[in-house]
């Protein structure tokens, strides 16, 4: 789908042709996308809600992925930590606590923000976000250098070729070493996520394969596969198995003791956009190792 744009027939300020294309949106959505780069006139970025647009010019509204293309990378940012890099992809360890990208509150420091910045720097690249995690979800994050790359990276976690690999230390042990939850999530009008009972069809497919790795004295380490990516899966699928991962205090017994959740992507596996295929992993944190064993 074409990212929304419209022909000024006469010259205006920039928000009075954003409320032509999103006549319904509040005038702070509008900024807030002038913000976060994605407004075009013509192929120049945009700078200001009352900056003039000429007669005959284009605006175009670019997805939330395409936005910020660190033309003016921002300052005083913490140094990502990059697990993998080339001309065409980057593979980041994102660290729990850190949301992925802003939201509409406009989050000045995101793993978005981080990763762009550094491949300003690294190559006078933009960046590309071709997945996400959960905020409090560490691990394995992967973006793209340009938008070939990542509309072919994001066709493979559509057709579920994309390996992602998560280790979870969660409460008491499961019955079996190994084993499938195909629970369907389903989220509700308030953006809260739930597991749909009764062999009801509503919500999304979800699946999720676990194995028990190792044994602490009150937890588990579980390895866990994931062949979709609904929001909470991993946490309501294992609180459905009995074992919530640790640190989950929406869906899980509350806060570990090491203060955070206990779930980490550990590893992607991917077809390069060039047709080789590549693995990443990331350690283990020394936090989740501690929560096991206590």
């Amino acid at each position: 789908m074409p990212d929304p744009s419209i022909r000024v027939e006469e010259q205006c300020l920039l928000i009075e042709a954003l409320a032509m294309i999103h006549p319904t949106a509040k005038k702070n959505s509008l900024r807030r996308m002038i913000a976060h780069g994605r407004v075009r006139i013509g192929e120049e970025r945009a700078e200001h809600p009352r900056q003039n647009v000429p007669s005959g010019s284009v605006v175009t509204i670019l997805s939330r992925d395409d936005g910020d293309t660190v033309t003016k990378p921002k300052q005083g940012l913490p140094e990502p930590r990059v697990l993998y890099s080339d001309s065409q992809v980057i593979v980041v360890e994102k660290p729990h606590g850190l949301l992925s990208v802003a939201t509409d509150r406009g989050e000045s420091d995101t793993m978005f923000d981080r990763v762009a910045k550094w491949a300003w720097e690294n190559g006078r690249t933009r960046a590309l976000l071709v997945h996400r995690l959960d905020r409090e979800t560490s691990g394995c994050l992967l973006l793209a250098r340009n938008p070939e790359a990542r509309d072919i990276l994001q066709a493979q976690f559509k057709d579920r070729t994309v390996e992602r690999i998560y280790h979870a230390v969660v409460h008491g042990k499961p019955d079996a070493q190994s084993g499938t939850v195909k629970a369907r999530i389903q989220e509700t009008k308030d953006m809260r996520t739930r597991l749909v009972k009764g062999g009801k069809r509503a919500g999304r497919e979800a699946i999720t394969h676990w194995e028990l790795e190792e044994r602490g004295t009150t937890h588990s380490l579980i390895r866990i596969k994931i062949d979709t990516g609904r929001r909470a899966q991993i946490r309501l699928h294992m609180a459905d198995l009995g074992c919530p991962v640790a640190g989950d205090t929406r869906h899980g017994w509350g806060k570990a003791s090491v203060n955070r959740l206990c779930l980490h992507a550990s590893s992607l596996g991917f077809d390069h956009p060039n047709g080789e295929r590549v693995k990443v992993e990331s350690e283990l944190p020394k936090a989740l190792r501690a929560e096991l064993s206590r």
